[in-house]
């Protein structure tokens, strides 16, 4: 009997461990393992905890923790890819710099515009290596306001380029730290076109200004003493006649080159018999080849494909072309005109046997203006707008135009045209 109750006493002490253990020691340690994993950011190995309500009650707590915590890092990780997706697309360069001036976010344009690599980091002065910039972050920090200026920037052996630089304070309160966006706006190219416009318009200025003067000379001269000799009468108006066909010609080339590059500029489009047309225009040119004593040679192969092209455009583009290499021909030399097929597209060049062209100006030849010869006059060497032309006529039928030469041997002015032209009507970027 003492053995039974001894063994009864026993189990009921084990059933209340039990208990115990299930309701007050098992659901913390529960909690307390649920609690680990949501500070680790782990999956824990159980969520719902029995047995106690207060445990119960913290493990649901911990759960709904851990739930907002995904959700918060969710919207963490989606805003950071907005960012960077943001920041990627970006074709300025953009950087964000603390109070410190040190970079503490770039974008992937700002790296590769300063050779920044992924795992590069630093103060703005030691990546941009640009006083300026650094002076004017700094001074928008300071005074709060935003700065811009036009700061050129050279690297390496590269050309400079103008950046238009912004610097704009951080002024959310939720920043901890003062601090400023740095944006790098690339305008060289406006830059170009600027001094390509001035240019321009000085070049006209200059070219308008000599014939100009010489009339006005000599309305002077024939005001002052209107009973000129015959002879002398005769000479001063060849004279002006000359220097008006010039003033002439300027007008339409200038003419024609704003009529390619006007936003309204149509292609009128047909088929070409390239042969017919090679040999309709070496008729007009025999009387000019003649008074400079020149030999003409036109050289194609049996057949040639037709061509797609404005007929009007394509007819000044070679005029053009002859137009330049006569001027640079010695009398008795050869002027040559040569077509040929190449795959899907038609090869047309111009050849003379004058001095040639430096190899120094013939990447500027088709610039507006721009003369290889300056020790011609510019009655000699035209209006300097011939190859400017043929460049902007051959782009506007989707080909393009190159330029070879020898010193002394003459120069060759290819232009390559697509059989079939597809081209989108639009004004043709500045060049």
């Amino acid at each position: 009997m003492g053995w039974l109750a001894f063994f009864a006493l026993v189990a009921v002490v084990l059933i209340a461990a039990l208990a115990f253990w299930r309701k007050w020691i098992s659901p913390w340690k529960d909690a307390q393992e649920l609690a680990d994993a949501v500070v680790a950011q782990r999956p824990p190995r159980k969520v719902l905890i029995s047995g106690n309500p207060e445990a119960h009650r913290v493990g649901l707590a911990l759960e709904s923790l851990m739930d907002g915590r995904r959700e918060l890092e969710k919207r963490v990780l989606e805003s950071e890819s907005s960012v960077q997706t943001v920041f990627a697309a970006m074709l300025d360069g953009l950087a964000v710099i603390d109070e410190r001036r040190g970079v503490r976010l770039m974008n992937r344009e700002f790296r590769r515009l300063f050779e920044a690599g992924e795992n590069v980091s630093g103060t703005l002065l030691e990546l941009v290596h640009n006083a300026a910039i650094d002076r004017m972050a700094m001074e928008a920090i300071r005074s709060r306001k935003a700065q811009q200026e036009i700061v050129e920037l050279t690297r390496g052996g590269a050309e400079p380029r103008f950046f238009e630089v912004s610097a704009v304070p951080l002024r959310e309160k939720s920043v901890p730290e003062n601090g400023a966006v740095i944006l790098f706006h690339d305008v060289s190219h406006l830059r170009k076109v600027e001094k390509m416009r001035r240019d321009f318009v000085a070049n006209v200025s200059h070219e308008l200004r000599t014939p100009l003067s010489i009339f006005r000379g000599y309305l002077e001269t024939l005001l002052d003493d209107p009973h000129q000799p015959p002879g002398e009468m005769l000479r001063i108006l060849e004279i002006m006649e000359r220097h008006s066909d010039r003033l002439n010609a300027l007008v339409e080339d200038v003419l024609s080159l704003a009529r390619l590059e006007s936003p309204g500029m149509e292609l009128n489009l047909s088929e070409i018999e390239l042969p017919e047309f090679l040999h309709g225009i070496m008729r007009d040119w025999e009387k000019r080849f003649a008074a400079k004593k020149l030999k003409s040679h036109l050289n194609f192969p049996g057949t040639l494909p037709h061509l797609e092209a404005d007929e009007t455009r394509l007819q000044e583009l070679i005029y053009n072309l002859l137009d330049n290499a006569v001027k640079y021909s010695k009398p008795g030399g050869t002027v040559f005109l040569r077509a040929e097929s190449e795959g899907n597209s038609v090869r047309i060049s111009v050849a003379d046997e004058g001095a040639g062209i430096p190899p120094e100006d013939l990447p500027r030849i088709f610039e507006r203006f721009y003369r290889a010869d300056k020790s011609r006059s510019s009655e000699q060497s035209g209006t300097g707008l011939g190859l400017s032309i043929v460049k902007h006529i051959a782009q506007l039928h989707g080909g393009s135009v190159d330029a070879k030469s020898e010193a002394g041997k003459g120069a060759t002015i290819t232009v390559t045209l697509p059989c079939h032209t597809n081209v989108t009507l639009k004004p043709l970027p500045e060049r």
